[in-house]
């Protein structure tokens, strides 16, 4: 299994596939599962409130960038926010690794017991 395969579904796949290419890391699997969660599809119903004005704004823009409902714009919204979320958080992550010292070679071994790490973490998640 390749790192892409790992990162597919995510929010972040192409930033953590920019970062592998950029530093030549061969996977993020730890990294990955720390900062990545399924979008559960069982869906529930929320009210809010808005001005008329809001309102209108919603529809409106719902229908201008093609989401079928104004709940499916506010749900990618939302997504948004969460993809928003995730790079900062995944950035502080990466930020604080650089600051964390001197760093150390990565050796094939090293990179196949990160990679047997990662599986058994993946493996058990199931």
């Amino acid at each position: 299994m390749g790192c892409h395969d790992i990162l597919s579904g995510s929010p972040l796949q192409w930033r953590l596939t920019r970062w592998m290419e950029v530093v030549g890391w061969k996977c993020l699997v730890i990294i990955i599962l720390t900062f990545s969660y399924a979008m559960p599809r069982i869906t529930s119903t929320m009210t809010i409130s808005l001005p008329k004005d809001l309102k209108e704004f919603v529809q409106a823009r719902s229908r201008k960038a093609h989401f079928g409902t104004p709940s499916d714009y506010i749900r990618g919204l939302i997504r948004e926010d969460l993809k928003r979320l995730e790079e900062e958080r995944l950035e502080a992550e990466l930020s604080k690794g650089l600051r964390s010292g001197k760093g150390i070679r990565m050796t094939p071994e090293a990179f196949r017991r990160l990679r047997a790490e990662g599986a058994k973490i993946i493996k058990s998640k199931r």
